[in-house]
Parts: structure tokens; C-alpha cells; sequence
């Protein structure tokens, strides 16, 4: 049997230090498992938080749903 595809996975630039892109795990567009290591939910979520960008492809963004807050306490805005 296969193992179960991750939940999240966060994708490496070339040289490993940043993360590129925040990708939801049965992504496409992440093949090169080599650049993506897989995480938890919270993992990909403070990614996103450290403005990392979600894959175009499968809307990280998205998959969080409209109620997560995507921004860090500490640089929140709006009206309040």
C-alpha cells in the first residue's frame, strides 16, 4: 500500500533556504518532491503568515476557508 499523501506541503527555492510556495498535498503542481517537505497545517499556515505564497494552482489560500486569519497578530489591519 501507498502511504497517504501529506496534508500540506511547503515548497524550497533552488537554494533551500526560503520557502517558495505553500501547496495543499494531492497538488499537481508540486512533483519535485525533492523542493517539498511535508507539514502540518500549522506549519503551512505561519508560512503563509511569513508571506510566503500559496500555489496558484491549488489556492492554499483557499483551503484554509474565508474564517482564517491569514495575517500575523502583530501586522493587522483594517477597521476596527
Amino acid at each position: 500500500m501507498r502511504p497517504a499523501p501529506p496534508e500540506w506541503l511547503t515548497q524550497r527555492s533552488l537554494n533551500r533556504d526560503n520557502v517558495d510556495s505553500v501547496h495543499v498535498g494531492r497538488c499537481w503542481a508540486a512533483k519535485d518532491r525533492g523542493r517539498c517537505r511535508r507539514g502540518t497545517r500549522e506549519q503551512a499556515l505561519n508560512a503563509l503568515r511569513s508571506q510566503a505564497p500559496p500555489c496558484v494552482h491549488c489556492r492554499t489560500d483557499r483551503a484554509f476557508g474565508r474564517g482564517t486569519d491569514m495575517q500575523s497578530p502583530g501586522r493587522r489591519t483594517g477597521r476596527g
